[in-house]
């Protein structure tokens, strides 16, 4: 079992959940404990496991200037990349199942890709805010599927999964169009209460 930019080897990442608002450091630690319960779960069933704390999680729309894929992008340690390689190019995913919690306008994620013959499991954790999601969420219904990335700093994609069923990850878009069209609720975390948009700790 391997953990990967967990808030144990990101003494970074911890510096910046304490000086976040309580919902936010909450909600990352909570999906923390859980990602790792699910990955002891697993490994007691028998799977391997890699899981994903991601330092960042981006919305990535077609035409971004960003990033030419589309999807959900996860930021990794550029000295984890060669774990998360070596994971990817033995592994081929059969089935996604997504686990996600929303409170204030914040979604806490996590995506389990699971190998079946193998017997392996991708575990990816990160959280993203809702107001930036609206052009990810209008693509991924029509595609009717979903992409996962990993990345580097230098944005260096260094994993890519594809899910089926976008419905797994948005279930409901008009909860997302509604921060779009409304501008930012009033429950909404203003910009500098998550810096970045990165999870501090998903489900």
């Amino acid at each position: 079992m391997v953990h990967l930019n967990s808030d144990e080897a990101n003494p970074d990442e911890l510096e910046r959940i304490a000086r976040a608002p309580d919902v936010v450091r909450n909600g990352w630690k909570r999906t923390i404990e859980e990602v790792r319960a699910m990955a002891d779960a697993r490994e007691e069933e028998g799977y391997e496991t890699l899981t994903v704390f991601a330092a960042d999680t981006a919305t990535v729309a077609p035409g971004d200037v960003e990033e030419d894929r589309w999807g959900l992008s996860y930021l990794v340690d550029s000295s984890d990349a060669e774990t998360v390689t070596e994971f990817d190019e033995r592994t081929d995913f059969d089935e996604t199942a997504v686990y996600q919690n929303q409170s204030s306008g914040n979604v806490f994620i996590a995506t389990e890709c699971i190998d079946l013959d193998n017997e392996a499991i991708l575990l990816i954790a990160g959280a993203y805010r809702m107001r930036l999601a609206a052009d990810l969420v209008r693509t991924a219904t029509a595609a009717e599927k979903m992409y996962s990335h990993i990345r580097q700093g230098d944005g260096t994609v260094i994993a890519t999964v594809e899910h089926e069923d976008a419905e797994r990850f948005f279930p409901n878009p008009d909860e997302f169009y509604a921060y779009e069209v409304t501008g930012t609720p009033a429950d909404t975390l203003p910009d500098e209460a998550l810096e970045d948009d990165e999870p501090s700790d998903s489900e």
